[in-house]
């Protein structure tokens, strides 16, 4: 894994295709590459700033690899930013809030005005399992963009996640 740090993007790429496991047990294989990452820069502060670029990398990786849905990167990119600034790392490759929370709202599964539809929470016979799951998934990305709405700088963008922050507990 260390030798991720110093290989290029392209030599990065071929080191993931060549460990490429089967299909069924691709999402776990990434979601252990970035724990072990993780694991690296609470132990090594001194390269943490590429250990930080190399998750990021592949975070986008393994949504460009469809390993990853949009949201599901978009989530863990939130969390991932949020628990560095928490602890005090602002490195310049850490994406800005905007970036972030654009990214968490254009993963959104329904539209600000479906949200409405899903208003009586009391009842949710009325929803299929496709609704629920997106009006969830919705929920989940509102609330990763939220930790972020204080660094927002795109006014717009600040007044779209309040809208969306205001409704969220209308969602399932």
């Amino acid at each position: 894994m260390v030798d991720l740090l110093r290989f290029d993007e392209h030599h990065r790429g071929r080191w993931l295709d060549r460990r490429q496991p089967a299909p069924n047990e691709r999402a776990n294989w990434w979601l252990y590459l970035l724990l072990v990452i993780d694991q690296q820069m609470d132990g090594q502060s001194r390269r943490r700033a590429e250990w930080t670029e190399l998750k990021l990398w592949l975070l986008r990786q393994g949504q460009a690899r469809a390993v990853f849905t949009e949201a599901d990167s978009a989530e863990q990119l939130a969390y991932f930013t949020m628990r560095m600034r928490r602890a005090g790392i602002n490195l310049a490759v850490l994406p800005s809030a905007d970036e972030i929370v654009r990214a968490c709202l254009n993963a959104l599964p329904v539209h600000l005005d479906d949200v409405a539809l899903l208003a009586d929470r009391r009842d949710l016979s009325g929803l299929d399992r496709a609704q629920m799951r997106q009006s969830r998934q919705a929920k989940k990305l509102v609330s990763a963009a939220q930790w972020h709405l204080d660094e927002v700088q795109d006014a717009a963008l600040a007044s779209l996640l309040r809208e969306w922050i205001v409704v969220k507990s209308q969602l399932v």
